[in-house]
């Protein structure tokens, strides 16, 4: 009788969530301001709100955060499990993502936001267009690009012929080590793939170690206010993602548990994603100048549900 009396005070206090529940790790790297991981505005990054969310909107899980020294390594610790999710992978149609098997798996479209350009020192400006080629610049032996992580779906496709890796193998699917490997090889790219990869690219870019990376716009707004470097860098934009925009996707583990966190992850995306509520997550990747662009084409992800 005890046993029973102390069993439904348990069910009465917990309601729907389950007595054990399995552990959804949220995996963070040093980011901003994706994932913001010190400072005053720690663990307030769109990744992080991101992360937030939808944990709150998932009572299922025991949700915990691991902060992972760079992407490299949050990758590697994906692939076999356990549960582990990120909120700011690039989204892929389920046509294409036959070459992620095995490495993650992708929910509906969560964001929007525009591509990287290429950044140089204002020094060095005149070494570069008005607009670039980033196919060209790795093929100019002249000039150092400075690598710090995957890029995106045109960028790394584009890197990835420049590695002689062959069509439809993705850069950012690849055994670390294999990728590593193939961008050692490259005399003309500098890998830097620790820890405060954002920043550490930046400071190599203004003491003049590399002659170029990619980033994006927004993140170089960030940076440009924490290490207050001035107008000492420049964007400029690149030809192959002209006009082009990206999507924001969850990701998870390529397992069984994986492939039910991701249901769950949409049947919250499809209830949320045109809410106030969701929508202020994103704050950080909207352009200043372009606010109507930005929600003209998030709106051309509210129909997409896998």
């Amino acid at each position: 009788m005890k046993t029973r009396i102390v069993f439904t005070l348990l069910f009465l206090t917990l309601g729907n969530t389950p007595l054990f529940a399995e552990t959804l790790v949220w995996g963070t790297v040093d980011f901003p301001p994706g994932y913001i991981t010190k400072g005053s505005e720690k663990g307030q990054g769109y990744g992080d709100l991101m992360d937030k969310f939808m944990a709150e909107k998932l009572p299922q899980y025991d949700h915990q955060t691991t902060i992972y020294p760079n992407w490299e390594r949050q990758f590697l610790y994906m692939k076999p499990g356990p549960l582990l999710c990120t909120s700011i992978l690039w989204y892929r149609p389920p046509e294409e993502r036959a070459s992620l098997k095995g490495s993650y798996l992708l929910s509906a479209p969560s964001g929007v936001f525009f591509q990287h350009d290429v950044i140089v020192h204002k020094n060095k400006r005149h070494l570069f267009g008005e607009e670039v080629s980033f196919k060209e610049l790795l093929h100019n032996q002249g000039l150092y690009f400075g690598y710090n992580r995957p890029y995106g779906i045109t960028y790394n496709r584009i890197l990835a012929d420049y590695l002689g890796i062959s069509p439809g193998i993705e850069l950012d699917a690849m055994d670390t080590l294999e990728r590593l490997q193939y961008l050692h090889k490259a005399k003309n790219i500098h890998v830097r793939s620790g820890s405060n990869m954002i920043n550490g690219m930046l400071k190599m870019l203004l003491a003049n170690r590399v002659d170029y990376t990619l980033e994006y716009d927004f993140m170089i707004k960030y940076q440009r206010k924490e290490m207050e470097f001035g107008d000492q860098l420049v964007s400029i934009p690149v030809k192959e993602v002209k006009d082009k925009i990206s999507w924001l996707a969850y990701a998870c583990s390529d397992t069984p548990q994986g492939e039910k966190a991701i249901a769950a992850i949409n049947k919250v995306l499809k209830l949320y994603r045109d809410t106030e509520e969701f929508k202020t997550n994103l704050s950080y990747l909207v352009p200043k100048g372009r606010e109507n662009l930005y929600w003209q084409e998030y709106k051309k992800i509210l129909q997409i549900f896998e």
